[in-house]
This record gives structure tokens, C-alpha cells and sequence, in this order.
């Protein structure tokens, strides 16, 4: 099946990484060829364009691969550049005037708009058949539509529990060692409770950095039984009782005094929770790997991990970021091959090495990357990565999903603080969510 451009119709880049300047002459590319990849100017060599989030080590392996699909493909070049300000502003901007980047490096909550308005190219033709058998159902579901493939996933990552071992040694708490033995949501409350007494401050916190990340929270639904979206991943269900339980369990996080009120899916800047942890205001955490280098450089041997709270189900937050092809691309077919290249199981194994990513992968562990750092923890995260429901993952990348992730964080806060009471969060939470999937 060739690759064709139709879809169904229906971040942040803080850091300063390597220049651009830099990747051009890393690539081989002239300033002139650079220019002339970006306005469609002939010169003999076939261009192709890649972004990604301004991280330094993941721009070098990018270019790295890149330089070896050049290698074993005369006559093309390509650029790596740095995706800037908004992304659905840049990346629609770029989009109208034809000008997007051949590739481009997606999350799965942004995925499901442009593959729905046919502004990223099916993949079928160009990934290898195998690559499906190493893909859980949920991780494959990312890119995957009725009438194509719209994106391969590269890593992931998702939210585990970190605690400060002094905070355990004095309430003489020896955290789970085991995926099945994770602390239910009544025994973390309890636990919680403990740790204000030592912390004088706030028991855990959990791990937002923005309104745009305020669906991290939907794991909590899921573990206790509820969705956001029903089976057709289209249909609003906040409704359910469990659903409702789900939200009276967040309340009570603030209620109680356990959660800073600064520590909200709309209020605060960065990540609250990990700053609340480093200063000792917190003793416990739910957030993902990326705190790991901040906690070893600030406070060392200070801190471990063991697995996302449970309920009635297991649940973890969907991370990590997917690679598709725009519609602006001259070059499908070579794109989609880069695609394919970058997402093999060698390359993935270099990739999250490199930059302490998780592989997406399902063949892939902690051994097989090789981590120079905290390798049980970072198997941990693996292992909880087979507990995101795929009703999650379906939900999420759906196209409605960016106007549905703004009404989920209104609503959080506003029950959260207690401004409306789990079941009117409930009710006028649908009557939006239904605003929007009704058009």
C-alpha cells in the first residue's frame, strides 16, 4: 500500500541545546542547502527535515542516526531542528503555508487532531510488519487508525511513586518491591498522612507541570474502574459512579491537607511536586523519570521508588513521544523510511540510552539499554508501563482530545479546591466534554 496523505476527517522547549548552525554542519548541509531544503529550491540533493524538543542529547542522537541514514542513502541530507514556542501553533502555522518539517516529533495527547484532519502521512507501506509483534496493544494504538499508521512511538515514559528514605525510616515503612503488592489508594492516604506528621508541611505530590499535562491525572479514573471516554474512545463518561469516586479520592488530597494547593493541573509553574520533594516539604511523589537527574544532583542516595498507586486496577500515566511524517513532506517515502530507521530496535536502544528514555519497545528492558544510572528504577518504569489501559491510550489520542484535556483542567481545580463538589464536577464536566464532541 503506498503512502498517501490522507487522514480521517474527522510544549514546551526550554534549554539550549546545539545550534542549528551546528546541526547543518554535523549533517554535511550547506547554509545554502539548509535554505533550499526549506523553500523546495532544487539542488540535486533530496532534503529531508526532522523536530524535535529542544533537549541537547536527544538533538545529538537524532543527528547521529540521521547521519547514518545518509550514509546508506546517497544524494539525500537531513537537518535536525528545534521545534519552538506552542506546538499547535507552530506546528499549524508551519503546516498553512506548506513549510511543516518532512518529520516530526509528537506526543501521543497531540497525535489524534492531525491524524483526523490529514495533515500526517500513513506509514503502512514503509514499517516493517515486525515492528507491530514488538508493540503492546496500547503503545501501537498511538499512531495506529482504521485506514493507516500515523506515527510509530519511540519511548515512553510514566509515573511511578518516589519517596524520601528518611521520611520511610521514621514512619517505619518499607515500600512494595512488587508490581502486584503497590500501595492501594487507602493505604497511600495513611501513608501520606504519616509523612505530613514528619514533614511538617504536606504528605506527597504529584507530578503536572502545566494545564496542557493535566491528563495525567486520568490514570486515577482508570484505577479505579472509571474512563474519560467510553469504549469508542469518543463518548464522554465522567459521569460513572466510579468516575465520580475518583474524583471524591482527589478532593480528599487537598481536603485533608496531604497535597499543597499550589500543587494543581492549572496552578503553579515547572514542577511543583518535585520541588516540593527536593526541599523536604513532601515525602512522597507520583511523577515520571525526567526528576531522576535533578534528585541525583541535589540530593543523592536521598531517595528511591516503587511502583504507581493502585485500586480496584493498575494505571500509570501515557509519556514519551511518537515520529511522523506531516503532509508538508516532498519526500513521504524517504521520510517514512527514516521513521522506520529511528524507531528500530537498535536504534531505540541507542536512543534511550543516550538520553534515559524508556523504550516503547515490549522486547526491550533495563538490561538491554544498559542505564548508567538506576537501573532497577528504570525497570520499574517499565514494568509499569504495561499497566496503561488502552481505553486510556484511546481516549488520549483521539481528535478531540487537546479541547478535552482544557476541560478536564478546569474541572480538576475546581473540585479540587472544593469549589464544586465531585458530582456537579461530574455533571458540568460532561455538559462540556459534550460541547465538544458534539460538533
Amino acid at each position: 500500500m503506498p503512502l498517501h496523505r490522507e487522514g480521517r476527517t474527522r510544549s514546551s522547549t526550554g534549554g539550549h541545546g546545539p545550534t542549528r548552525r551546528r546541526f547543518i554542519a554535523l549533517a554535511g548541509i550547506s547554509a545554502a542547502g539548509a535554505l533550499a531544503a526549506c523553500t523546495g529550491e532544487p539542488t540535486g540533493t533530496t532534503h529531508l527535515r526532522l523536530s524535535s524538543w529542544n533537549i541537547p542529547l536527544d538533538l545529538e542522537s537524532y543527528q547521529q542516526m540521521a547521519d547514518e541514514f545518509v550514509a546508506d542513502h546517497p544524494g539525500t541530507s537531513v537537518a535536525v531542528e528545534v521545534t519552538t514556542g506552542q506546538f499547535h501553533q507552530w506546528f499549524i502555522t508551519r503546516l498553512a503555508a506548506d513549510l511543516a518539517p518532512d518529520i516530526i516529533r509528537i506526543t501521543p495527547q497531540q497525535i489524534g487532531r492531525y491524524a483526523a484532519n490529514g495533515s500526517l502521512v500513513d506509514l503502512s507501506s514503509a514499517i516493517p510488519g515486525s515492528y507491530r509483534q514488538d508493540y503492546s496493544d496500547a503503545f501501537w494504538a498511538i499512531g495506529d487508525r482504521e485506514d493507516g499508521l500515523y506515527g510509530v512511538f519511540q519511548h515512553t515514559d510514566n509515573f511511578i511513586t518516589y519517596y524520601r528514605h528518611d521520611v520511610m525510616e521514621t514512619i517505619g515503612v518499607t515500600p512494595p518491591g512488587r508490581l502486584q503488592d503497590a500501595w492501594t489508594w487507602q493505604e497511600f492516604l495513611e501513608i501520606a498522612e504519616e509523612a505530613r506528621k514528619v514533614t511538617g508541611g504536606y504528605g506527597f505530590g504529584y507530578g503536572w507541570t502545566g494545564p496542557e499535562t493535566a491528563y495525567r491525572w486520568m490514570p486515577l479514573i482508570h484505577q479505579n474502574g472509571g474512563t474519560f471516554l467510553g469504549d469508542d474512545g469518543e463518548t464522554p463518561s465522567m459521569d460513572t459512579p466510579e468516575a465520580i469516586e475518583a474524583l471524591s479520592f482527589g478532593r480528599r488530597w487537598y481536603a485533608d491537607g496531604l497535597v499543597s494547593p499550589g500543587n494543581m493541573a492549572k496552578s503553579g509553574g515547572g514542577d511543583v511536586a518535585r520541588n516540593l520533594f527536593l526541599t523536604g516539604q513532601i515525602g512522597l511523589m507520583l511523577n515520571n523519570p525526567e526528576s531522576i537527574a535533578q534528585l541525583d544532583e541535589e540530593m543523592p542516595d536521598e531517595w528511591g521508588t516503587t511502583y504507581m498507586i493502585r485500586n480496584s486496577q493498575e494505571a500509570s500515566d501515557l509519556g514519551g513521544n511518537a515520529l511522523a511524517v506531516t503532509r508538508s513532506s516532498k519526500h513521504p517515502e524517504l521520510a517514512a523510511e527514516l521513521v522506520a530507521h529511528i524507531t528500530s530496535r537498535e536504534k531505540v536502544i541507542t536512543f534511550c540510552q543516550h538520553g534515559n528514555w524508556l523504550p516503547a519497545r515490549a522486547s526491550l528492558d533495563a538490561d538491554d539499554i544498559g542505564y548508567s544510572a538506576h537501573p532497577e528504577t528504570m525497570q520499574r518504569f517499565i514494568d509499569q508501563g504495561s499497566t496503561i489501559p488502552i481505553e486510556m491510550v484511546r481516549a488520549q489520542t483521539g481528535r478531540f482530545f487537546s479541547s478535552l484535556n482544557a476541560v478536564f483542567a478546569d474541572f480538576l481545580d475546581l473540585c479540587f479546591l472544593g469549589e464544586l463538589s465531585p458530582d456537579e464536577t461530574a455533571r458540568q464536566m460532561m455538559e462540556a466534554m459534550e460541547s465538544v464532541t458534539d460538533q
